[in-house]
């Protein structure tokens, strides 16, 4: 099996290609115009930014890039300073003083760092004038030669670049100036409500590429395996990224990795690799979060998609207010698709962070979600919710220290509650139907698993 490392095709992104190439266009005819990539991690943002600038070599582009960072966010102009700075340092003093002439000379104090007369006043006035000289500079090196803006991982952006990209948005007709940034969605960043503004701007065009799918999954094990995966091996790896871009590459390079064949056999260990395979990612992104939210998402991975945030707030000792921000911080970093119900990004994310932490706070947590459970009046189905597979096993294990079958506790479970709020978890139609037979569910659940332990 090949393992030779080359570059993967871009696959499934001819739309925002061509829109790429349309922009490229039409910036070089004098028509400027602010471009932003959107999209979840790992959905392929960078790649299409490399997209861009070939695009803009190849059009004789005069091309200028930049990267946010997290713990640069603080560091004022960090964006504009990463933009114009190395090209400024290694310009000849004659080209240099072309693109800081005129207002681009009120620039001076943030490319430069060296004080200037006419940057006189403070506070808005000052502000003002710094985003003043900022875009004529943008404006010196397009009216040079057209020019290309790239920002990549602008959700780290600092404030004052961030205002500067809107003032300079506003202000891109009629010139040779194309800036393409990458970004996750504003709820995700630090400044979501600038980046909200950047967007709603009338001359912005916003690029969201969507996951990849199976048949392209399949076509990058081909190129990067070099054989040909059968189709329960390409439906799994479909079904363990999800099709996401990011997740694709680091489950076929630990696949080429381990020496495993892209066979149908195979198919259970790569969806045992998936979780592995962006573990890294994602406790790096609980790492920079609160205490309250790296609880919280493990009680949602204990107890799984689809959990009230009340449960998992029991689960995780948090009141109702402290849940909320943990949620939002969940749903900001990109792990959580949503607050109520909590739903993972992708199950992979789920596992990953249920496998990250430690073995006793799981087995922990798994015997108090079965005890919520069983109160709040939620039963261990024989077609358990996704969170049950570990909660059963669980109530088993309490079980058996009990010596007795809890079905009293859970039916005293239930008639606390109101029957709706059990059987809206109930795959059975006729569950719903009345409290009498949710009730009956719940005593046969409860007894059948009884006596499955009862059988072993």
């Amino acid at each position: 099996m090949s393992t030779r490392p080359h570059a993967r095709s871009l696959l499934e992104r001819e739309a925002e290609v061509a829109a790429l190439h349309a922009m490229v266009d039409a910036t070089s005819g004098g028509d400027g115009r602010l471009v932003a990539v959107e999209g979840n991690a790992g959905i392929g943002k960078t790649r299409l930014l490399g997209e861009a600038r070939d695009l803009a070599h190849h059009r004789d582009f005069e091309v200028l890039t930049a990267r946010g960072g997290e713990f640069e966010s603080e560091f004022a102009f960090g964006i504009v300073r990463q933009l114009f700075e190395p090209t400024l340092a290694v310009a000849s003093p004659e080209s240099r003083q072309e693109l800081l002439a005129g207002a681009a000379e009120l620039a001076a104090p943030v490319v430069l760092g060296t004080p200037v007369a006419t940057a006189a006043g403070v506070g808005a006035e000052a502000s003002f004038a710094t985003l003043h000289g900022l875009y004529w500079l943008a404006a010196n090196f397009a009216l040079r030669r057209p020019s290309l803006l790239v920002v990549d991982d602008l959700h780290w952006a600092d404030d004052p670049s961030l205002r500067w990209l809107g003032y300079l948005a506003r202000r891109l007709e009629g010139l040779p100036l194309l800036v393409v940034v990458a970004m996750r969605p504003p709820g995700q960043a630090r400044a979501p409500a600038l980046l909200a503004e950047l967007l709603a701007d009338p001359g912005a065009v916003v690029i969201r590429p969507g996951e990849l799918g199976r048949e392209s999954t399949a076509m990058l094990a081909r190129e990067l395996l070099g054989l040909e995966p059968d189709p329960e091996f390409a439906a799994a790896l479909h079904t363990a990224s999800g099709g996401n871009p990011l997740y694709v590459g680091a489950l076929l390079d630990a696949v080429a990795r381990d020496g495993i064949s892209p066979t149908g056999e195979h198919a259970p260990r790569l969806l045992a690799l998936g979780p592995e395979a962006v573990s890294q990612g994602v406790v790096l992104s609980l790492g920079r979060l609160p205490g309250e939210a790296i609880e919280l998402a493990l009680a949602a991975a204990v107890l799984g998609d689809g959990t009230g945030l009340h449960l998992a707030a029991a689960l995780a000792g948090l009141d109702a207010r402290a849940a909320g921000r943990a949620a939002t911080s969940l749903v900001n970093a990109g792990l959580l698709r949503r607050e109520e119900p909590l739903e993972f990004v992708h199950p992979v994310v789920r596992t990953a962070v249920y496998e990250g932490a430690h073995s006793g706070d799981r087995l922990a947590a798994r015997r108090r979600a079965a005890e919520i459970l069983l109160e709040s009046g939620a039963p261990p189905s024989r077609r358990p919710p996704t969170c049950c597979t570990r909660c059963r096993a669980a109530i088993r294990s309490s079980r058996r220290r009990s010596g007795a079958p809890p079905v009293a506790h859970s039916r005293r479970a239930h008639r606390r509650l109101p029957w709706r709020t059990f059987a809206a978890h109930s795959p059975s139609r006729r569950v719903r139907s009345s409290p009498a037979s949710s009730a009956s569910w719940v005593r046969r659940s409860s007894s059948w698993t009884w006596r499955r332990r009862s059988s072993i």
